[in-house]
């Protein structure tokens, strides 16, 4: 493999984006030269990885281990931001989580750049192309079951919890209900869903094994440093990549894959980014493009720990119940359901009208207009060794705050300056507070409340405990002392500014981003979803010659 030879597409990263398209490019002509360049190992076959119980996932060998700047909003903390550094990226310590988001979301990208190609109806095909659903007679409409990607449920592994029909009946007194056939990924996920999850028979379903990359000459271990471009005729161009080690590629066309904090770093050490910060670290000017960077938003977690009145009753994980050592019980999160809410109209039009100034009209504003999913609401029967304790999860699905990615320096070496601006708004503070009033209810004045769990944990450095009569000045509080991501960062490299509708950089020829950073909104899934559909329908488009 030598240096001077012409690729016809060099991918930089190697993660899950990379491997869809690489692997449909090739199918759809076996005769291209493909270059994938990944900064970690192939982690493929690594026993700590592939299971729900492995110990090397996030913090381990295949996490960048990045960390936010300090957060205004979070008590000025920092936050860890975990990030897949292997071939197969993300899909190589993620959850496994399988979740699309609502409708609303896609239609509402779909109408900002102005292309039904990604709407909900237009990324649907691909959604469904990448996955192979476990029951044809769920939603038929909305699933695949031919794809790559094998999709695992609670029920079609045989490991419904003891607790599963009480937290179902306790969402019920909250006025929440199952969904059709209990699938939140047919479009409309307001309600009580099943948790699915892209595992087979429990293990680990990592991009770059589903997507095989045979027929491309895959490099891991090996960090890119920057795309490099050339300006003939006034038109600039990427000719190639360079390597920290110095070595240069050359190829005829660039796909940038490298996930929301990298590739936007990749992009501005390149030459293209905000001139005023290029310049603060001494990159030459190459393409003054004001939006690179910009637009981050990711989801934020808050967990909360409730002991359990009696574990001899064999509610939790480690409780003793025998039911758990049956094998299945492994395959996934110990969980049943994920639960998909709103929040309260009056009060979202208040918390907007702080954020924009003016009193939103609530028949037009996108956030009143309708439903929304705002909140996801996990509650996971495991939270200490003996089965004493349960966790309540809450992730804040539609952020209204953005962040953004900077240089920290003019070396690839230096991670970048990743501020994702949690909790940044009026209406992500709000959200936030109540969606978590809904669990601290759930937990004190359901059936689960009443019968099941005894009392909350508290927090270090707190001497209340949640109750349902607490102030939002203590509920604020323990947000900001105990708020993380969900590793989902999106929209640094925003589609509609930053690249067109067939994901082409603006005034750069033969680049293209093809990962998260480009969703110009969020999404209210987890991620990998989006990425699937979004990389299947990258791949179709480029094999078309668009």
């Amino acid at each position: 493999m030598g240096s001077c030879k012409i690729w016809d597409y060099i991918l930089v990263g190697g993660g899950l984006s990379a491997s869809v398209v690489t692997h449909r490019l090739i199918e759809s002509n076996p005769k291209l030269n493909i270059l994938v360049v990944e900064a970690g190992p192939d982690a493929s076959d690594r026993p700590d990885i592939v299971w729900p119980n492995s110990t090397n996932l996030v913090g381990g060998d295949f996490d960048w281990a990045y960390n936010t700047v300090d957060q205004q909003w979070l008590d000025n903390r920092q936050v860890d931001m975990p990030a897949g550094k292997a071939l197969g990226g993300g899909t190589v310590i993620n959850a496994g989580g399988w979740v699309r988001g609502d409708k609303v979301d896609y239609d509402l990208w779909g109408s900002i750049v102005d292309d039904e190609r990604w709407t909900y109806e237009g990324l649907l095909p691909f959604m469904k192309k990448s996955e192979t659903f476990w029951d044809k007679r769920i939603n038929p409409t909305q699933h695949g079951l031919k794809g790559p990607v094998s999709i695992q449920s609670v029920t079609s592994t045989n490991r419904e919890f003891p607790l599963r029909d009480h937290v179902l009946r306790s969402w019920g007194e909250l006025g929440l209900s199952p969904l059709e056939g209990l699938d939140a990924n047919a479009g409309t996920p307001l309600g009580i869903g099943e948790l699915q999850e892209n595992k087979k028979d429990g293990r680990r379903q990592i991009a770059s094994s589903v997507y095989p990359l045979h027929g491309a000459t895959v490099v891991t271990d090996t960090l890119v440093e920057k795309i490099l471009l050339e300006r003939k005729g006034g038109k600039l161009r990427a000719k190639g990549i360079k390597l920290a080690n110095g070595t240069d590629f050359r190829g005829s066309n660039v796909l940038l894959a490298a996930g929301a904090i990298r590739s936007p770093q990749l992009l501005m050490l390149s030459g293209v980014g905000p001139a005023d910060e290029l310049a603060k670290v001494g990159v030459p000017v190459l393409l003054d493009q004001p939006a690179v960077g910009k637009n981050l938003s990711d989801h934020g977690l808050f967990a909360h720990l409730w002991n359990v009145k009696d574990p001899s009753a064999g509610w939790a994980i480690g409780s003793g119940n025998p039911l758990f050592e049956q094998e299945q019980y492994g395959w996934g999160g110990p969980m049943d359901f994920l639960t998909t809410t709103d929040v309260c109209k009056e009060g979202l039009a208040a918390a907007i009208e702080e954020d924009e100034g003016v009193a939103p009209d609530p028949e037009t504003h996108p956030l009143l207009s309708g439903p929304r999913a705002f909140a996801e609401h996990v509650f996971m029967y495991a939270g200490a060794a003996d089965g004493s304790k349960v966790t309540f999860i809450l992730i804040t699905l539609l952020p209204t705050a953005r962040g953004s990615v900077k240089l920290a320096s003019a070396s690839i070496s230096d991670p970048p300056l990743i501020d994702p601006n949690f909790l940044g708004s009026a209406v992500d503070r709000y959200v936030a507070r109540e969606a978590l009033k809904t669990q601290l209810k759930f937990a004190t004045s359901t059936e689960v409340g009443r019968d099941i769990l005894d009392r909350e944990l508290g927090a270090p450095g707190f001497d209340q405990v949640f109750t349902t009569n607490s102030t939002d000045e203590y509920i604020d509080a323990r947000l900001r002392a105990g708020l993380g991501t969900s590793f989902h960062p999106m929209g640094s490299l925003a589609m509609g500014s930053v690249v067109d509708t067939d994901l082409r950089v603006k005034g750069v020829e033969g680049l293209r981003v093809i990962d998260a950073s480009v969703f110009p909104v969020p999404i209210t899934g987890h991620l990998q979803v989006a990425v699937y559909a979004l990389a299947e329908q990258a791949a179709e488009i480029i094999s078309k010659g668009a």
